[in-house]
């Protein structure tokens, strides 16, 4: 009987991972899918705030970087940290607002209290002035909507449309 329990058991634990591991390739996927997809920043105004955070993180990933999600700093609790080295933190707001300045001090507080000490604050919309520069000096990168949705592009895979001769 006991041999009886240690197969369904040890049957359910691969069921589980099996489930556990289609999901995970159905949402990366997904993931790879949208990032194919943004064509304009409406695209990414509309996105859910953790499904946008993974298709940061694979154009990050798609370009060369390390990126782990981190629970340490990011607006709504998360955000990516790139080689170990660098915090990311998506600001996502209306695209037609500026950032405050105290949006960086926050991300620069969370930089040092985690020895990191290069970050990027990425938003839909723009920076104000003061802001830009803040994160100057306080080395963090400001990327604008324009900025992520031409970053985002640039990694798309889209093979370029071929003109086929036509036959005379």
């Amino acid at each position: 009987m006991l041999i009886f329990y240690a197969i369904t058991i040890a049957i359910t634990f691969i069921i589980y991972h099996a489930v556990l591991l289609a999901l995970n390739i159905s949402f990366r996927i997904k993931v790879n899918r949208l990032l194919e997809n943004i064509d304009d920043l409406e695209d990414i105004q509309y996105i859910n705030f953790k499904i946008l955070l993974y298709i940061t993180a694979e154009m990050f990933r798609r370009k060369g970087y390390s990126v782990k999600i981190t629970d340490k700093c990011g607006e709504e609790g998360s955000g990516l940290l790139l080689d170990d080295t660098r915090f990311v933190e998506i600001w996502r707001r209306a695209l037609y607002r500026e950032v405050e300045c105290e949006v960086a001090m926050k991300l620069a507080r969370c930089m040092q209290s985690n020895s990191i000490y290069r970050g990027v604050l990425i938003t839909l919309g723009d920076f104000k002035r003061s802001t830009r520069i803040y994160c100057h000096k306080n080395v963090i990168e400001c990327i604008t909507g324009q900025q992520l949705l031409s970053m985002l592009k640039e990694v798309q895979k889209r093979k370029a449309l071929v003109k086929m001769p036509s036959r005379v």
